[in-house]
């Protein structure tokens, strides 16, 4: 993938994420479709993990894993240890908005600048740029799955461009 191509479909992702954004429901916002158990309780059937945050946490999750690309492209190295400074505002709808607005912009400055030769280092193991394009997009995708469930399990449709691109 080239960088040019990374730059649009980046863009196509960050739609879909805004749009998704704006159509939850101010109802569905905090939904989960699994509460969160604690530590002393055990994984049940209907309760078996921790990882299904709200939507809410969802998308402040992909606006600091966004930070963390952003971060990596500047300094050649992936660091999930500062994941939760790259957003540090409240979790609501305009704020988190903002917040992934001012990451794509972000991007879009950086891979300006990015020559398509570059290698980050993620977690020790060498990442060319066409492992890094990969990696951003199946995981703001992945979300965009888990998303789709969540608006049918909480009772609220997709927003239209989902349906009519993906029928989800």
């Amino acid at each position: 993938m080239t960088v040019q191509d990374f730059a649009r479909y980046s863009e196509v992702l960050h739609d879909m994420t805004q749009e998704f954004a704006r159509a939850v429901p101010d109802d569905a916002w905090d939904f989960t479709p699994v509460p969160a158990r604690t530590t002393t309780e055990p994984p049940t059937q209907d309760r078996p993990t921790a990882q299904f945050a709200p939507f809410s946490k969802q998308l402040r999750h992909v606006v600091c894993v966004r930070g963390v690309y952003n971060a990596a492209l500047t300094t050649s190295a992936v660091d999930w240890s500062r994941k939760h400074e790259h957003y540090t505002g409240p979790l609501t709808r305009d704020a988190l908005i903002a917040g992934l607005a001012d990451q794509q912009r972000r991007l879009i400055a950086l891979l300006d600048g990015i020559h398509p030769d570059i290698v980050l280092d993620w977690d020790g193991s060498p990442f060319t740029f066409g492992l890094f394009a990969g990696e951003f997009v199946q995981h703001e995708a992945l979300h965009h799955g888990q998303w789709s469930v969540y608006a049918a399990l909480a009772g609220f449709d997709t927003p239209t461009g989902w349906r009519e691109s993906w029928g989800l």
